[in-house]
C-alpha cells in the first residue's frame, strides 16, 4: 500500500516537473519567435534563462538593423525596474564594422509598449573598443521598421579610428565631441543625420587646428548641408564657412581672417576636390563673403 502511494507521489512529481519544463520550454520558444517576428528578424535570440523574480538572461542576441553595424551580444542581462514597463539591461558583446569585430559593452534602460514596438531608449552607455564612449537615447516606432530617432553623444571619439573602421577617405585626424542625431521615418520618407561636432587637435597637412561644424546629411538625396562651420588656428586666424554638397553640385561660402584658405580646402576629401576641380595654393588673406561654386549645367 505504501509502495503504491510512493509510486503515485513519484508519478505526480515527475508529471508536475515535466509540465513545468514544458511550459518553460514553450514560453522560451514563444518569446524567441515573438521577438524575431515583431522585429522582422532584425533582433534574434539564441536562448533565454529566467532568474526569479525579475531577471532574464538572453544569450547570443544578434541586432542587425540595415542602417547600423551588426551587434552580437554574448549575454544580455535584463531586470525589471520599479516603473511601468521599464527594464534595465547590460551586456558584453562584439560589433561588426567593415568586416572586422570590436568588443562592445552596453548598459542602459528602455521602456514602452513592447507589443506595439513603441520603445523609448533612456540614456544608454556604449563603449566600443578603440573607438571610445558614447551616450545614446531615442525612440523606435514598430521596433524601428516605421521610425527611428536616436541622439548619440560623442565623448572624445578618435577620428583616425573612425576612418579605419568605416573605410573613410578623410584627409585629417583629431578627437571629436558633440552630438549626432539620426531621424528616420518610413511614412514621411525622411532619412536625416544631423551633426553638431567640435574637433580638437585636428591635424591636416601638418597643421594643428580646432574646428566646429553643424548641419545635416540627407541619406536618401545624398546631400550634405553645412549650416555653420568654423576653423581656428593657434595664431588667432579663423575661417567661417557654410554650404552644401550633393551628387552633382558643390557650394562653399566663407569669410577668412588672417588664415590661409587652403587650410580649409585641405580638409575636403581628395576625391571631392578632384571631382569639382578645387585647388588653392599658398598665401594668407582676409576675405569676406567669398564663394566657391560648382554647379552641373542641365541640358535643355
Amino acid at each position: 500500500m505504501k509502495s503504491k502511494k510512493k509510486s503515485k507521489l513519484a508519478f505526480v512529481l515527475f508529471t508536475g516537473l515535466l509540465i513545468i519544463l514544458t511550459v518553460v520550454f514553450l514560453s522560451e520558444w514563444y518569446l524567441i519567435r515573438k521577438v524575431s517576428s515583431l522585429t522582422n528578424n532584425q533582433i534574434t535570440i539564441g536562448s533565454i534563462n529566467y532568474t526569479p523574480p525579475l531577471s532574464l538572461t538572453l544569450r547570443k542576441v544578434a541586432i542587425s538593423y540595415q542602417r547600423f553595424p551588426q551587434i552580437l551580444l554574448r549575454s544580455l542581462s535584463i531586470r525589471r525596474v520599479f516603473a511601468k514597463q521599464a527594464f534595465a539591461f547590460s551586456s558584453p558583446g562584439t560589433i561588426t564594422i567593415q568586416d572586422g569585430q570590436r568588443d562592445v559593452h552596453i548598459r542602459g534602460s528602455v521602456s514602452g509598449n513592447y507589443k506595439e514596438g513603441t520603445i523609448d531608449i533612456q540614456k544608454t552607455y556604449i563603449t566600443i573598443e578603440d573607438l571610445g564612449d558614447f551616450e545614446v537615447k531615442g525612440a523606435l516606432e514598430q521596433w524601428g521598421k516605421e521610425g527611428i530617432t536616436l541622439v548619440i553623444a560623442l565623448n572624445g571619439t578618435e577620428i583616425e579610428q573612425v576612418k579605419e573602421m568605416f573605410g573613410l577617405n578623410l584627409p585629417f585626424s583629431g578627437r571629436a565631441t558633440g552630438t549626432l542625431s539620426f531621424d528616420y521615418s518610413k511614412k514621411e520618407e525622411r532619412n536625416l543625420l544631423r551633426f553638431d561636432i567640435d574637433v580638437k587637435e585636428l591635424v591636416a597637412d601638418g597643421n594643428k587646428l580646432n574646428a566646429h561644424i553643424s548641419g545635416a546629411h540627407n541619406t536618401k538625396e545624398g546631400r550634405t548641408d553645412i549650416t555653420e562651420g568654423r576653423l581656428l588656428n593657434s595664431s588667432g586666424g579663423r575661417i567661417d564657412f557654410n554650404g552644401f554638397i550633393d551628387k552633382e553640385n558643390f557650394t562653399l561660402n566663407f569669410n577668412t581672417q588672417n588664415m590661409p584658405l587652403e587650410d580649409l580646402l585641405n580638409l575636403i576629401p581628395e576625391d571631392i576636390r578632384t571631382k569639382y576641380n578645387i585647388s588653392v595654393n599658398g598665401g594668407s588673406a582676409s576675405l569676406k563673403d567669398f564663394r566657391i561654386e560648382s554647379l552641373k549645367k542641365k541640358s535643355v
